[in-house]
């Protein structure tokens, strides 16, 4: 689990969003996780992210975000490729 408390502004909107199950992730917030995981894992992100998904009593914005990795990890991997 990350460290650093959640910033981001709570507005009516996104207050809504919650409520209904929809987290927003930033680009940013992504970048920060694979950071941390790749660190936690030994540079293994995806499996890292999913072996943090097996654990009990997440919360369902700490789901969210470890998906969210999962999903952007080889879209980042496939970019630094082509450089």
């Amino acid at each position: 689990m990350s460290d650093h408390p959640d910033t981001r502004e709570t507005t009516r909107w996104t207050a809504l969003l919650e409520l209904l199950g929809i987290h927003r992730i930033t680009a940013q917030e992504i970048r920060a996780e694979t950071m941390f995981l790749g660190n936690r894992h030994q540079g293994r992100i995806a499996e890292g992210a999913r072996l943090e998904l097996k654990a009990s009593g997440l919360s369902a914005y700490r789901v969210a975000l470890l998906r969210a990795v999962i999903r952007a990890v080889p879209a980042q991997d496939a970019a630094g490729a082509d450089q």
